[in-house]
């Protein structure tokens, strides 16, 4: 099954904060558990071309995000998309804040 993704609160589609729709509930990834490659995936699941930067909430919730789903997404960057990744659920606990 495929795993939506939507950017939201940026000027355009492909622009804003990242959520997942997993297990039903949309949330986002701990920024610790996301990375470039998988960023790269988003982008071509989402036809937006190559990343800039797209950063991930940590934590239960921040700023305004929704609470996070996914402690990980691990991909290489070649998948086709983000269910190929290997997603590890959970809330991270602790949470190391972005420096």
């Amino acid at each position: 099954a495929a795993v939506p993704a939507r950017l939201w609160g940026g000027r355009s589609r492909c622009a804003g904060h990242l959520e997942l729709l997993f297990a039903g509930t949309w949330g986002s990834v701990c920024a610790e558990g996301w990375d470039p490659a998988a960023a790269r995936v988003l982008c071509r699941q989402l036809a937006c071309g190559r990343p800039r930067l797209i950063p991930a909430a940590c934590g239960s919730t921040a700023a305004g995000a929704a609470p996070a789903v996914l402690r990980r997404v691990q991909c290489t960057g070649q998948e086709p998309d983000l269910e190929h990744c290997i997603l590890q659920p959970g809330n991270p606990s602790p949470c190391p804040t972005d420096r």
